[in-house]
């Protein structure tokens, strides 16, 4: 039996085979700095250089090439672009040996580096760790690296531990990490590390919260955004619902901070969830200037929750729609919506009951039993419309009795309710820490103070909801009276967002805006330019005066009745 010694035509490791000259070996480095600061910077450029030293003084070693992740934590692989990129050229083949500085600035998870080291490993490429002199293509080297891969996992968890703290002991300072990155209205100032206001975006953001009070809903704002023309957050061209709706929700917009509402769940991945009482938050008030008063805000929170309280119910007309009779034509026979039908050549449409009937291939021929409802021409319907509104100006002292009522007897009676709940709430908080502490916390008294804080919640709840029906109302009286002063004072407004002087450039608003009064002066709503004539009375038809100021217009025999928001009646003979 003859044996034949077929000699080992690779390199191995860090020596040549068999101890004899060692084969030229292709070798690449991997470096990796887990931050951008100035002092990591000079680590990364330190060890780049170092290890193209190191590689091209050895004789028996060619260099691949540096693969470098720069500001990279090394806890995962998702962003570790160059740390992929050399795994692909060992796959390759174009690579015999990795060297890399120490086990954590390979891979601080456990997982993935043992994961990646088998991988080469199986490809007969070596990693070596200069700083524990580890070679893994030898016997010992996979359990000396779980070993220190755990301790780096470890260490990385306890950096990660360390880091939340700061933050943590940061927010109760009132401090906390502010990204701006895609928020419209402030940027950072960096000098007193606070938010700073942007001009131009305020004036949106006030928009958006000045039209959600009018009745429009996030969707139809993000339309009308987006037919404007103007740019989201992100400076983008279109603007979606969710973007709306969370700008009303944030309370930075009144000037002040809610802390911590997110955390890292997992050191690991990386993962941001939504902090539901897993610890705890920091209400900062006052923390900047505010661009919407914190009446404003807090008052929008209501509508919010009272709009949340009606889903489910049906709707006659859609907020915000963008044709003003779509959906107001009601029946003053059936109290059905009518229905817009569109004529050949040109010719003005008109409305009809939805409840009417008509024979196919027939001039519109009624079937028995039908409504009655007349058929209604779209330019008698917007004329009716018109003279309705310059009837206004009869019912401001109407409008100014009913504001005043809703004031007094609703808004301070239910202020007056809330505050006394609120009160009431916090003595049993007060008892229950008191009593926590108490030989006798088991005795049941904590259980019946937690039900009565539980009912005092939802007696709270009940009286908010009726406040926020009142708010609205109250809002839809000023609105309109709004309206009824700027025909009387005849002016020719061509802006939106704060006041302006008669055939003059509009002054630029203030950045902040903490006066509650002031908010509506700025936001004040200006009928585009040709919709008031000289006499301060609607001379035309305008769908945005008809969407932001009329609940329903009910077609009778003889006349129209135009029923406001506000919750006053205009009939207008036909």
């Amino acid at each position: 039996m003859t044996v034949q010694i077929i000699k080992a035509d690779k390199p191995n490791a860090l020596a040549g085979a068999d101890g004899g000259r060692p084969t030229l070996q292709r070798v690449a480095a991997y470096c990796r700095v887990s931050t951008d600061s100035e002092e990591q910077d000079s680590s990364y450029e330190a060890q780049c250089s170092h290890y193209e030293t190191y590689i091209r003084e050895r004789d028996d070693w060619e260099l691949v090439g540096i693969y470098a992740d720069e500001g990279i934590s090394g806890t995962s692989t998702k962003r570790r672009e160059e740390f992929k990129r050399l795994v692909r050229d060992c796959e390759a083949g174009k690579i015999d040996l990795v060297i890399t500085k120490s086990i954590s600035r390979f891979s601080r998870n456990t997982l993935d580096c043992l994961q990646y080291i088998r991988k080469l490993k199986a490809l007969g490429i070596a990693v070596y760790f200069e700083k524990e002199a580890i070679n893994t293509l030898d016997a010992k080297g996979e359990v000396l690296i779980t070993i220190m891969a755990s301790i780096a996992q470890q260490e990385s968890q306890s950096i990660s531990q360390n880091v939340r703290m700061g933050i943590q002991y940061r927010m109760q300072e009132g401090k906390g990490r502010l990204n701006t990155a895609f928020f419209m209205g402030f940027t950072k100032d960096h000098e007193n590390d606070r938010l700073a206001i942007v001009p131009e975006e305020a004036k949106v953001v006030r928009r958006i919260f000045r039209e959600y009070l009018e009745g429009f809903s996030p969707m139809a704002i993000a339309r009308r955004l987006q037919d404007d023309g103007i740019p989201t957050p992100a400076g983008k061209t279109r603007w979606y619902q969710s973007t709306v709706a969370s700008m009303l929700e944030n309370e930075k917009y009144c000037g002040d901070l809610l802390l911590q509402k997110y955390y890292t769940a997992d050191f690991l991945t990386h993962k941001i969830v939504r902090n539901e009482g897993r610890f705890p938050q920091y209400y900062v008030r006052d923390a900047h200037e505010p661009i919407v008063p914190r009446d404003v805000y807090f008052q929008v929170q209501g509508e919010l929750m009272r709009r949340a309280s009606l889903k489910g119910q049906p709707s006659r007309i859609r907020m915000g729609s963008r044709e003003g009779l779509m959906g107001r034509l009601m029946c003053g026979e059936c109290g059905r919506t009518l229905k817009r039908y569109d004529k050949p050549d040109g010719l003005a449409p008109d409305w009809r009951c939805r409840s009417r009937a008509y024979e196919k291939r027939t001039s519109q021929r009624e079937i028995a039993g039908a409504c009655p409802c007349r058929i209604v021409p779209d330019g008698e319907a917007k004329r009716a419309i018109v003279a309705a509104f310059n009837e206004l100006p009869r019912h401001r002292d109407e409008l100014l009795r009913m504001q005043e009522r809703i004031r007094a007897n609703q808004l301070e009676r239910l202020d007056g309710l809330l505050d006394g709940l609120k009160r009431e709430r916090a003595a049993v908080e007060d008892e229950m820490k008191r009593r926590e502490g108490a030989a006798d916390a088991q005795d049941g008294a904590l259980d019946e103070l937690a039900a009565q804080a539980v009912s005092l919640n939802a007696q709270r709840d009940v009286l908010a909801l009726e406040r926020a029906e009142h708010a609205n109302r109250e809002l839809r009286v000023r609105f309109l009276l709004e309206l009824i002063e700027t025909m009387a004072r005849a002016w020719s407004l061509t802006w939106r967002d704060g006041e302006a002087d008669r055939e003059t450039e509009p002054r630029q608003p203030p950045a902040a805006c903490a006066d509650y009064e002031q908010f509506f002066r700025m936001t004040r709503y200006v009928p585009p330019v040709g919709v008031l004539d000289a006499a301060g009375r609607v001379a035309r038809y305008d769908d945005d005066l008809v969407v932001r100021f009329v609940e329903c217009v009910v077609v009778e025999d003889g006349a129209y009745q135009v029923r406001f928001k506000a919750g006053i009646h205009v009939n207008v003979p036909c």
